[in-house]
């Protein structure tokens, strides 16, 4: 099928992710992960993860809901960077332990016939994977605001 399309038809798409912002050993990011100052990262921004989970636009959805709630208790300019500060305090867990889910789910697609001829390692990953899905899938989709 590749052979037979021409290759202006082909389309190259890399897909990135990072690592979650909360593996760090500046003190000023484990105060306030995700901003500094009046200034705060949102969505792929601050917690970029492969799509296979479907979680991204989810857990950006998620931050504009905080920030926006967090923001609404500001009385004057001089908290802003405080409020800010408590969202990305407040969203750092949720996104990174998402984020992780969806890198192992990637490695998992990518790696899983190799995965599957290591000798009890490969059984017993799978079997935990099918244990868990229920624990994992209602984490996923019950949204934290």
């Amino acid at each position: 099928l590749i052979n037979a399309t021409p290759e202006e038809d082909i389309k190259r798409r890399d897909l990135y992710d990072g690592a979650p912002l909360l593996t760090t050993v500046d003190p000023q990011r484990l105060i306030s992960p995700w901003a500094k100052g009046p200034v705060a990262l949102c969505g792929d921004a601050a917690h970029p993860m492969m799509p296979n989970l479907g979680q991204g636009g989810c857990q950006s959805t998620e931050d504009g809901y905080r920030l926006g709630e967090e923001l609404g208790t500001v009385q004057h300019t001089r908290d802003i960077p405080w409020v800010l500060g408590a969202y990305s305090r407040k969203r750092v867990i949720r996104t990174s332990i998402i984020q992780g889910f969806a890198q192992l789910g990637s490695d998992l697609l990518v790696d899983f016939d190799l995965l599957m001829t290591l000798p009890l390692l490969g059984p017993f990953f799978l079997t935990m994977t099918q244990l868990s899905m229920p624990w994992i899938l209602r984490f996923l989709y019950t949204p934290e605001f």
